[in-house]
């Protein structure tokens, strides 16, 4: 079951999404798909990619597939 939704922001350690460095923070536009492999289920997911402080970065949606059940609503 996913933890979150449309609208909500969201965040994960590098090592919880593909594909990127650093923390990312997302507010949420779309959830797509899962998909399983060795290391893990993952979700896709879209977002508007978010500073610490919350501002936005761009104007475009990110796609990022994420791990599930490391992903922190914030």
């Amino acid at each position: 079951m996913t933890t979150f939704e449309v609208g909500d922001v969201i965040a994960m350690d590098d090592r919880d999404y593909k594909y990127g460095t650093g923390r990312l923070i997302l507010r949420v536009t779309r959830i797509g798909y899962r998909t399983y492999a060795a290391d893990g289920e993952w979700l896709e997911v879209d977002g508007l990619e978010l500073r610490p402080d919350g501002t936005q970065i761009g104007r475009q949606p990110r796609r990022a597939a994420v791990r599930v059940g490391t992903v922190r609503v914030l």
